[in-house]
């Protein structure tokens, strides 16, 4: 039974698929973030890995010589060139005799939103980051710098960054008070504006993906006709444009090039959707609507590292 492994990883979680040939779901598990700098080191990454793919494997009946081939999307992968080496030794403990590929997680979007195809893949939740391929199988990344140095834009985390500034300028007057104003008080339980700090830095200890969730109330605010919300938006699409733009023109893209998108803030829907579109299609490309989720994304892969045609029932 020749069957293919799909593992996902992400800030919070790893998500391994087990397909068969024809694309029909195996298995599906989650485990723990398998990132590197979160997961106990290099340890913890073969830990994660081995469970994860024993119980994979458990649950859908079959043994590891059944796998054809496995491509594992690992979040960190290639951000410090030196640690390469290292984290493929993780990979290779965990996985064994299985065949198996390496790459950065933001790879795994690219192939599930385009199912394979060419082009460009934004990536926006907690962080912010776009992949691209073209027709010679170049694959070059943009953005994902780290947040601490002013990165991560158009991100979850930017955004809610930009809120908690916008709501102290109307908290002491800077700004006209908006629905903003009422809602950040509202999400935070705020006693008096003042506790925004107490509540940010002292209890959520900067936590980055608790402000990245702020992000989700511009759906709200967008609702309530917030001039705020609509600027933050169009500046979001703004910088994943400027991603999307620079990966076009170093992939030696020409002609219409699709662009699709995974991620959080991207369920804002039409507010965030709408000026990417618009912003992308005066530079030549095109937004499309994502195919695949990116667990999917790293199936497709493993598909094509065994020179696999990919099936239809993958896309079921």
């Amino acid at each position: 039974m020749k069957t293919y492994l799909g593992i996902d990883g992400g800030g919070t979680k790893t998500k391994f698929i087990l397909c068969g040939a024809n694309g029909e779901t195996l298995a599906e598990v989650t485990r723990p973030t398998c990132h590197y700098m979160q997961a106990g080191g290099l340890a913890g990454v073969t830990q994660v890995l081995a469970e994860g793919v024993e119980a994979a494997l458990r649950e859908a009946g079959i043994k590891p010589e059944d796998v054809a081939a496995a491509f594992i999307g690992l979040p960190g992968y290639g951000d410090v060139e030196t640690d390469k080496p290292m984290l493929a030794r993780a990979v290779d403990d965990a996985m064994g005799a299985i065949p198996h590929w390496i790459g950065n997680d933001s790879e795994n979007s690219l192939a599930g939103t385009l199912a394979g195809a060419c082009g460009i893949s934004l990536i926006c939740g907690t962080g912010s980051i776009a992949c691209g391929r073209n027709a010679a199988g170049d694959v070059l990344r943009c953005g994902g710098w780290h947040y601490a140095i002013g990165s991560d834009e158009g991100s979850g985390y930017w955004i809610g960054v930009e809120l908690l500034r916008l709501f102290t300028r109307q908290s002491d007057g800077r700004d006209a008070r908006t629905p903003l104003y009422e809602a950040i008080r509202s999400k935070l339980e705020l006693r008096a504006d003042g506790d925004v700090i107490t509540r940010v830095v002292e209890e959520w200890a900067l936590d980055r993906t608790k402000i990245a969730a702020l992000s989700r109330l511009l759906g709200e605010l967008c609702e309530k006709g917030d001039p705020n919300a609509a600027r933050i938006l169009d500046r979001a699409a703004s910088e994943l444009t400027d991603m999307a733009a620079a990966l076009y023109r170093r992939l030696g893209f020409s002609g219409e090039v699709p662009v699709s998108y995974s991620g959080g803030v991207f369920n804002i829907g039409a507010p965030i959707l709408e000026p990417l579109a618009q912003k992308l299609g005066a530079l030549n490309m095109a937004l499309r609507a994502p195919k695949l989720p990116p667990d999917k994304g790293a199936v497709v892969l493993a598909f094509q590292h065994d020179n696999a045609p990919i099936p239809e029932g993958l896309m079921a």
